[in-house]
């Protein structure tokens, strides 16, 4: 049976560093016979894009004239990739991952092959001291509150895979055809970033398409390196503001719980890394602050969802 074709989509903001250690992981253990890498630079000033085109020579490079956020980014590399190359499918991820296992994509692309139905295929992510980082949504609760990833070890997860309501965002592969059909793409209401992918796979999963978790392909995250370089305030803000558009868009009737959720989560925080309970709760210093922020990011998703005044 033919390989079919992948394109591999890395989106990079001034990550010379990450990309670095992404594609050659890429290109040293990647023992899937075709693909091709495009990498998307939102318009980095550290030397990013002279980099790729240095040291390789395999990847094409879409150099953009400034930074289109995540959501824009990834559509203009999807655009690019289905146009020039017509791959069956598409894999979206993030520069601040790094594969460790040879067959990742041969199974990854196994899995999508297996059944036309299944329209997402994502794998286990794991942080680099071996720990569990994302292993899937399984319930609506996850995708309406706020909701907390636990550190626990990957040896805990012996299935091989399963079906999910939505992957992670940092790494997934899409089949075209339903990029193509249904007009698939990142709904740029969320720019720059956050909530985009959680949208992207609900839609997915809304026109009955099955999303799988694949648990014997891991692959490292170093979590939102470029992403915790924005300030603290403006990733809260960013982050509740799209929580309220993806509400608004696909469960209404929820918003108010979604909100009231957000409120306590202004207020309480966990002390440490151990999953939430009454004594690992803490109230938060200057939570005033942040309640004020999230009174700002309800009213700016009401404008951009109901007025189109993205800001």
């Amino acid at each position: 049976m033919m390989d079919p074709k992948v394109c591999i989509i890395i989106l990079n903001w001034n990550g010379k560093e990450l990309l670095k250690d992404c594609l050659s992981s890429i290109f040293k253990l990647t023992d899937y016979p075709n693909y091709k890498v495009i990498v998307v630079d939102n318009g980095s000033t550290d030397g990013s894009v002279e980099f790729v085109r240095r040291n390789f020579k395999k990847v094409d490079i879409l150099s953009l004239d400034r930074n289109y956020g995540f959501s824009k980014g990834n559509n203009i590399g999807i655009r690019y990739a289905l146009k020039k190359y017509k791959p069956k499918y598409v894999l979206l991820l993030n520069n601040d991952t790094e594969i460790i296992q040879r067959d990742w994509l041969k199974k990854l692309v196994e899995t999508a092959e297996s059944d036309e139905k299944i329209g997402i295929v994502g794998p286990k992510l794991i942080y680099p001291d071996g720990t569990l980082q994302h292993y899937g949504l399984l319930h609506l609760s996850n995708l309406i509150f706020p909701h907390y990833i636990e550190r626990r070890p990957y040896t805990n997860f012996n299935m091989v895979q399963r079906a999910v309501l939505a992957t992670n965002g940092a790494c997934f592969m899409v089949r075209t055809k339903v990029i193509k059909r249904y007009n698939l793409f990142y709904d740029e209401i969320f720019a720059p970033a956050s909530y985009e992918d959680i949208d992207y796979f609900w839609r997915l999963f809304k026109l009955g398409f099955v999303i799988i978790q694949r648990y014997d392909v891991e692959i490292v995250h170093k979590l939102s390196l470029s992403w915790n370089k924005q300030v603290e305030d403006f990733r809260f803000w960013l982050i509740s503001r799209n929580h309220f558009i993806f509400l608004l868009k696909h469960f209404k009737r929820f918003l108010l719980i979604g909100i009231l959720s957000r409120f306590i989560t202004c207020i309480f925080d966990k002390k440490d890394e151990r999953p939430i309970s009454l004594k690992n709760i803490v109230v938060r210093r200057k939570f005033y602050k942040k309640i004020f922020i999230l009174i700002k990011a309800l009213f700016d998703a009401i404008r951009i969802y109901y007025f189109n005044e993205l800001l």
